[in-house]
């Protein structure tokens, strides 16, 4: 299955549902940071989602396209990539730490991606091998 991803719409998309009244975004800056996902996927030949998701949330976190809300749309648009790609990450708080992070260069890209996969539903089965009360 090919990879799934964002737009450059769709990422203004979720940037303006979460805060409409910021204004237009930097269209050089947003594409700047969507064109390293695409060529880590490209020319790095990165075919791992998590890795590709963490770039969705440091590039769009670090690229301050929008006025307002780089976090919060770095972190959408790094889940709707994941759910897009057949991944859904978990609720936790731990998600809202990475962001800041990641955003702050306190996580590496490798990191981050690590922390994606641990935080998402990726081999969930393996858990059913457990009982009950180590989950």
């Amino acid at each position: 299955m090919a990879i799934q991803f964002l737009t450059t719409e769709q990422v203004i998309n979720i940037q303006a549902s979460t805060l409409p009244r910021s204004g237009p975004p930097h269209q050089d800056r947003l594409e700047g940071a969507l064109n390293r996902i695409h060529a880590l996927h490209y020319y790095e030949e990165c075919n791992n989602i998590f890795t590709l998701a963490a770039m969705y949330l440091v590039g769009i976190a670090k690229a301050h396209a929008f006025n307002d809300a780089n976090k919060r749309t770095a972190f959408q648009a790094a889940s709707i990539f994941l759910m897009m790609n057949g991944y859904e990450l978990s609720t936790s708080f731990r998600l809202v730490k990475l962001t800041v992070l990641a955003a702050e260069d306190d996580a590496n890209l490798l990191e981050t991606a690590f922390s994606l996969k641990l935080l998402s539903d990726y081999r969930d089965d393996l858990m059913d091998e457990y009982p009950e009360e180590y989950i």
